[in-house]
């Protein structure tokens, strides 16, 4: 009787035993398939670029085009009101590589500038910071109504006399 009672015990345990090995497993391969589905997003594709105030208005074709015209032109203003002092004349493209934040912060990473630009203008990298601190703030990119990080290389011209 009592071997009968230990056995149906047993029984039990190893019943409760793999049954919660199954939930958790469950559990497990549930955040598996979501780990694997966001990971197959291409989250560099945005559907949506970051937008500033001036650019909600504008049809959806056109949002990515203002959002470049808007912080070209900022910093074009920017370097226009900087006093500078030019031994030769500066004219030249250089692509400056920004990160907007899906907490729409935007940041300069890092880049090159050319030697010519460096020797005229070595504290550029300097005055492109403080531009981007005085930028309008700016709405994060979205992917599938989801706010995201994007990555930008905005080509900054320089002609300067």
């Amino acid at each position: 009787m009592v071997s009968k009672r230990i056995w149906c015990l047993v029984g039990v345990l190893v019943f409760v035993s793999f049954s919660c090995d199954n939930i958790v497993l469950k559990k497990e391969n549930k955040e598996q398939i979501i780990k694997e589905r966001l990971d197959k997003l291409n989250w560099n594709e945005v559907e949506q670029p970051p937008l500033f105030e001036v650019c909600k208005e504008k049809p959806e074709e056109d949002l990515e085009q203002c959002f470049q015209n808007t912080i070209s032109e900022h910093f074009q203003n920017h370097l226009s009101l900087q006093k500078l002092t030019l031994k030769e004349p500066v004219n030249d493209t250089i692509w400056i590589p920004l990160l907007i934040t899906k907490n729409s912060m935007i940041i300069v990473e890092d880049f090159e500038v050319p030697h010519i630009i460096d020797s005229e203008i070595p504290n550029l990298k300097d005055i492109i910071e403080e531009g981007i601190g005085t930028l309008p703030k700016v709405a994060p990119a979205h992917t599938r109504g989801t706010p995201v990080t994007a990555r930008y290389k905005l080509p900054l011209v320089i002609h300067l006399d």
